[in-house]
């Protein structure tokens, strides 16, 4: 019977031995809550990035989009910033834009041209500059080339980026109106 007790009491011991105290349960919980603070930072910022980018590569799809529903319909497509109702004179592409058949070719969108879509605004942490002369409008002609109502070609670069960031990203459109998107350095965001 002494042996079977001396058994017994070694395997309660090394049952003992396989948990954690209070003690030990605290510190792994301190050591990770320090760890966790170091990392939201860090996340909060490549997030931050990825939502700069998708807006970014939102203009640049709709701008495919523009010129393939241009080539499609063989009619003037145009891109416009939004105000509200109707394009905006004073080129605030931060309200969103729309994409539209432009069958008068004016640039501007009247109430009987068919909408094919619309981009919602930019959140307010990102900001956005263009060139001046895609300041407003960024128009496709029936062949599918950029063209400005007056018939000229149209090229432009747009800007995407954030405050305290010298990352940013720009959709750069050429004169044959063939967009692409691309990181670049921002010396400074407003």
């Amino acid at each position: 019977m002494n042996g079977f007790v001396h058994t017994h009491r070694r395997r309660a011991a090394v049952f003992r031995s396989w948990g954690f105290t209070l003690l030990e349960a605290l510190v792994v919980l301190a050591i990770l809550g320090v760890l966790l603070s170091l990392a939201v930072p860090s996340v909060n910022n490549l997030y931050a990035k990825h939502r700069l980018q998708a807006q970014a590569e939102g203009l640049l799809r709709s701008l495919q989009l523009a010129r393939s529903e241009a080539l499609r319909r063989q009619q003037p497509v145009t891109l416009c910033a939004r105000a509200h109702a109707q394009c905006d004179t004073e080129p605030n592409w931060q309200l969103g834009w729309w994409v539209f058949v432009d069958t008068n070719h004016n640039a501007r969108r009247d109430e009987e041209e068919p909408l094919i879509e619309v981009y919602e605004p930019l959140p307010p942490m990102f900001f956005w500059g263009a060139d001046s002369t895609v300041r407003a409008y960024f128009s496709y002609g029936p062949e599918g080339r950029s063209q400005s109502p007056s018939g000229a070609f149209m090229a432009g670069t747009w800007r995407f980026c954030r405050p305290a960031s010298t990352e940013g990203w720009k959709v750069v459109s050429n004169a044959l109106g063939q967009p692409r998107a691309e990181k670049y350095t921002a010396a400074q965001c407003p």
